[in-house]
């Protein structure tokens, strides 16, 4: 096998590699979503928080 042979198909094997659908998400991924979900729960703590913390206090149980 001479060398145009192996860069052929390593060319091949590459592009094989790039044409298969991805099965999956990447860490990438997940981290942006862990993020992003972490950003969402930030802010609804930071508006909310002083309304929720003052329903509780409300809440009388009288055991």
């Amino acid at each position: 096998m001479n060398i145009s042979e192996k860069f052929f198909n390593a060319y091949l094997a590459l592009l094989g590699r790039m044409q298969r659908p991805e099965k999956g998400a990447s860490m990438t991924e997940y981290a942006i979503l862990v993020a992003v979900m972490a950003g969402v729960a930030f802010a609804v703590v930071t508006l909310l928080g002083s309304k929720i913390s003052s329903f509780i206090n409300g809440i009388n149980i009288h055991t």
